[in-house]
């Protein structure tokens, strides 16, 4: 056989044996092009290779022996030296069934990257073209440590490039060669391909190919998830609607590499996240014990053991491992993937728990087991005796310290600092679980002043300490006295015998003394929670509390949050998250706790007020109403959250959350949590003095500590106090408060101030912060727009939406989507209006979406869709106070404008006389659009004197308006309206004030040529 047939036959067996099973049949038709003979021989080769029991491994053979001949007689790689746009290509590092990688140099930043193509043989093969493309879209949907980052696809002769960073390392493959792997590094790689998996799967992305050869270890010992080419991508992970899945595989053939698919991937069924946990699970299996969990001869022998064969136990193939690593691993490989782990979220976290243990060697393996179980017996033993005296000797200790130096009483405006519970059980269930338990039910007390667990946060910050900082004894005593609170409280629990003893302790922080000791003991696990009930009740009346609010607010701990240990570990460890990483990353925890409880009406709570954070408010809505229905389950100070959440967020009924938050302060004065929710809804009213109020009195509670600043800067800005508004926001930021409010009103002042230097470095900052990119881009839409830059206000528009859709929030890309058509409906587009309208739509179609489609609809001249949303929306929220009070209002009357009924239009609007003047959600500034619309009325019916008063009203309220357009074009209307009203000094006037706005506009807008017209012809 010739040389060039030589490595023919070589680069197809090779390709073939690198890419999944299922892509081998239509490869070879491809890639041979009707040359029997040449497919013929590659086929022998490949039984051959199947059959010798070494199935994924290169193939030794002959063929390797020929590849010196092969690459003697070589043409040299073309793409070699080539610069493809800005990479110039240095070598080629490798290839595999599907692409060629290449190391390149970024000529503009200086860098060296992976330039990833297709094979040749491949470049006709439509599927493989499509797994090509797959593979980059999948991969420009994640953004994670541990997945090998997309930075760009370019095209070469036609074909695309994807462009990755370079790693530098080898694959688990190779690793695996030299057999197990340690321990560290199985829980490590192990950790983090696990928390690669849960982000892919939280938008949708399944890889369907995990396996050993699609995971890198980098020179820096992470673990990164390569080739998303067999990824299955949903709507969520991809704009392109048409991508689907049997695109890439036929009737009977299943994406995967068969020692590691799962038994629903090997039977064809439908697949899920969790069967990249199955494969993972296997994966784990060869990290921990060098071999696979399935290595039978053939590919059809291992498909049968897949389905139904259970590999022996890991710890038992390598007693050296945990026994817990064992039970993962198995767990992971669960035939029926109902018992198997339900999320990559749950198999981490048992992942990172055994790592803290194996930390601290608290595990027990098989090799320790006998003698581990020995020296427990003889260790509880030994510390029943001498647990049992010292208890008894420091209680009578404690009781004679504790008359003689009690210190007075606290008062319900000291703070209290709660730590961390010091837990010598052993058993991991009770860390951080215990101090939630306990917090819940210390909240209860109207008495009990507990410091907030964001301000503990802020002051670690201050501290130059970490988030996930344990409130170790002396940690909780700096911020007791940082924050001048009077006491800590701090837990324990050990074990005495087979009984669970937990206890409590108050000490004043200043001088150390101990205000007060209560001991419990519990004889089950399950009555911990009870136990630290029990001592939280005598340790509140000890401090001071009266009998009479004990007995009104001491609800019991399987009331307040749950009776599941289990269920209360996931909920404090999503509260941590939250503080820590923020709303989304808690959001798995508190499923979890529900799955464990699904009556936890807390945990519920969380994940709507999450959701809601990250603009899902449809998603948050099933779980408030489920919290509200579980409200029996809380505490009254919990049911006050509860409650509100749901009336104001599930409802929009402000009416009846302002009552919750009349009755909350009542109950509980010291609490500012009311105070802002309260302050927030004179917010969307307009009730800005009385707002100012509440926030300052929110403050002034927070002593200087955590507080929602950014409520409180509102009021000041609506009120055009814009030295407060300034000096408000560098107090907050020099407190290390949350920057994304502040620096967002600070480039609004700085527009109000036209300091455009402000302007554009607040945008500096905010320049590559996924969290707020899209909140900016948006704000620099309203400015343009305001200016009569339509074109620059698209560009920044669609900036907006993808960087909402890069982070998952579809909300929110819908509302600057509806955002950028009303621009277009008040400059006169008003087709392209309504097809941004039905764009936006297509995102997303939560309540607050429907309701800005409906407004652009009625500005924009189609009344029926207008008329047919506005009544479905009546419809389904009968008790929201803002869609009643301003919106429905708003787009009748606009619907009535383009039907010529003036008088109606100003009919309509006297619902919304009272709230017109407010900021109501999902705006940022004020649009004061029914004040706008009413003075469009006022134009149709010649009476220009009541028409200039309304548009006056914008121009008074520029801390409202902001850079909405209206506030631009009020302007115009009030030219307009002087005109109607025969004052044309004052109509030129205001003319001019508009061509001062838009001297840099677009000239092609309609408005600016209606108003060219209008000015021309005034005398």
């Amino acid at each position: 056989m010739d040389p060039e047939r030589l490595k023919r036959v070589d680069e197809l067996l090779h390709s073939v044996l690198e890419m999944p099973v299922d892509q081998h049949d239509e490869f070879l038709r491809q890639a041979c092009g009707g040359d029997i003979d040449l497919e013929r021989e590659v086929r022998s080769l490949l039984r051959s290779h199947r059959n010798s029991g070494k199935f994924m491994e290169r193939p030794a053979l002959d063929v390797a022996a020929r590849a010196i001949a092969i690459d003697a007689n070589a043409p040299k790689d073309k793409i070699l030296g080539q610069t493809i746009s800005h990479y110039r290509v240095l070598k080629k590092l490798g290839s595999g069934g599907m692409g060629v990688v290449y190391e390149a140099e970024d000529v503009r930043l200086g860098r060296r990257v992976a330039l990833k193509l297709l094979l040749e043989s491949q470049a006709a093969n439509s599927k493989a073209l499509q797994r090509f493309e797959n593979e980059a879209r999948a991969s420009s949907s994640l953004n994670h440590p541990n997945i090998c980052t997309l930075y760009e696809v370019e095209t070469y002769e036609g074909k695309p490039v994807i462009v990755m960073e370079l790693l530098t390392g080898q694959t688990l493959k190779e690793r695996l060669k030299s057999g197990p792997v340690s321990l560290d590094d199985l829980l490590r790689w192990g950790i983090g391909v696990a928390d690669a998996l849960d982000a892919a799967h939280m938008i949708g992305i399944l890889h369907r190919d995990i396996k050993p050869a699609n995971i890198f270890i980098a020179s820096r010992s992470e673990a990164k998830i390569l080739d998303f080419g067999l990824a299955k991508l949903s709507c969520a992970a991809t704009d392109l609607a048409a991508l689907r899945e049997d695109s890439l595989t036929s009737m009977g053939v299943v994406p995967g590499t068969t020692p590691y698919m799962s038994p629903e991937q090997v039977r064809g069924d439908d697949l899920d996240g969790r069967t990249d946990l199955f494969s993972l699970g296997a994966v784990l299996y060869e990290m921990a014990t060098g071999q696979r969990a399935f290595s039978e001869k053939n590919i059809p022998l291992t498909m049968e053991a897949v389905l139904n064969k259970r590999p022996v136990n890991p710890a038992q193939k390598n007693p050296e491992i945990p026994v817990e690593l064992g039970r993962i691993i198995e767990k992971a490989m669960e035939k029926d993937r109902a018992l198997r782990y339900q999320s990559a979220a749950d198999m981490r976290n048992d992942l990172q728990q055994l790592r803290r243990e194996s930390d601290s060697r608290q595990f027990p393996s098989l090799a320790s087991r006998s003698t581990f179980a020995r020296r427990r017996t003889v260790a509880v033993s030994w510390q029943a005796l001498v647990a049992i005296a010292l208890v008894t000797a420091l209680s009578l200790v404690g009781t004679y310290y504790y008359s003689l130096h009690r210190t007075k009483r606290l008062t319900s405006r000291d703070s209290v600092v709660l730590a961390e519970f010091a837990n010598t059980t052993g058993d991991p269930v009770f860390d951080g679980t215990l101090r939630q338990g306990l917090s819940a039910q210390l909240e209860q007390s109207p008495f009990l002043n507990l410091l907030s667990d964001d301000r503990i946060a802020q002051m670690l910050s201050l501290m130059a300490q970490p988030g996930d900082t344990r409130l170790t004894h002396a940690v909780a005593s700096e911020i007791c006295q940082r924050t001048a609170s009077v006491v800590t409280i701090e837990g324990s629990i050990g074990r005495l015998g087979s009984q669970y003893v937990v206890g409590l302790k108050a000490l004043n922080c200043r001088t150390g003394d101990l205000l007060a000791d209560e001991q419990v003991t519990a004889n089950r696990k399950e009555q911990v929670l009870g136990a630290v009930g029990d001592a939280a009740s005598h340790l509140r009346e000890r401090l001071g509390e009266s009998l009479a609010s004990l007995q009104k607010y001491d609800v019991p701990p399987e009331d307040v949050t749950t009776s599941s240990l289990e269920a209360l570990q996931a909920y404090s460890l999503g509260v941590k998250a939250r503080h820590e990483k923020g709303d989304r990353t808690a959001i798995p925890f508190f499923r979890r706790a529900i799955e464990l409880d699904p009556r936890f009406a807390m945990a519920h709570l969380r994940i709507g007020v999450a959701l809601w954070n990250i603009a899902e408010s449809e998603q948050a809505t099933p779980y408030l109403q489920k919290a509200f229905a579980f409200r029996e389950r809380v505490s009254k100070r919990e049911s006050f959250y509860v409650s509100s959440a749901y009336y104001d967020a599930a409802l929009g009924d402000l009416r009846k959350a302002d009552e919750v938050y009349e009755l909350w302060t009542q109950i509980y004065p010291q609490d500012p949590a009311p105070l802002d929710l309260r302050g927030n809804n004179c917010l969307f009213r307009g009730q800005y003095e009385e707002a100012l109020q509440y926030l300052l009195k929110e403050k002034q509670l927070a002593q200087g500590g955590f507080y929602n600043y950014a409520n409180l800067v509102s009021a000041y800005l609506n009120l055009n106090r814009l030295e407060e508004t300034k000096n408000e926001v560098t107090q907050a930021l020099s407190h290390n408060l949350e920057p994304a409010s502040g620096y967002i009103k600070l480039y609004e002042v700085a527009f109000l101030e036209k300091n455009f230097p402000g302007m554009q470095a607040a945008v500096a900052w905010a320049n590559g912060r996924s969290d707020v990119e899209g909140d900016f881009f948006n704000l620099q839409s309203d400015t343009a727009a305001y200016s009569g830059r339509l074109r620059d206000a698209r560009t920044f528009s669609e900036k907006a939406v993808r960087a909402a859709q890069r982070n998952y929030e579809e909300e929110r890309a819908a509302i600057y989507m509806a955002n950028a058509a009303l621009h277009e409906a008040e400059l006169g587009n008003s087709r392209h209006a309504l097809d941004l309208s039905h764009d936006a739509l297509a995102i997303s179609s939560t309540r607050d979406v429907r309701t800005l489609i409906a407004l652009v609809a009625a500005r924009s001249g189609d009344v029926e869709r207008a008329q047919v949303v506005a009544k479905e929306l009546a419809k389904s929220n009968p008790s929201n106070t803002i869609l009643y009070s301003y919106y429905l209002p708003t787009i009748r009357a606009a619907v009535q404008l383009h039907r010529n009924r003036p008088d109606q239009a100003l009919g309509s609007l006297q619902d919304a006389a009272a709230v017109e003047l407010g900021v109501p959600p999902p705006f940022g500034p004020g649009t004061l659009y029914p004040v706008y619309v009413r003075g469009e009325a006022c134009l149709r019916l010649h009476q220009g004197a009541s028409a200039a008063a309304e548009f006056q009203k914008l121009l008074d309220h520029p801390g409202v308006v902001r850079n909405f357009p209206l506030s631009a074009l009020a302007h115009l209307q009030l030219g307009r309206a002087y005109a109607m009203a025969g004052n044309t000094v004052k109509a030129r006037g205001a003319y001019q004030d508009f061509f001062d706005l838009w001297k840099d506009s677009d000239p092609d807008i309609p408005v600016l040529q209606q108003a060219k017209l209008e000015f021309g012809k005034l005398q």
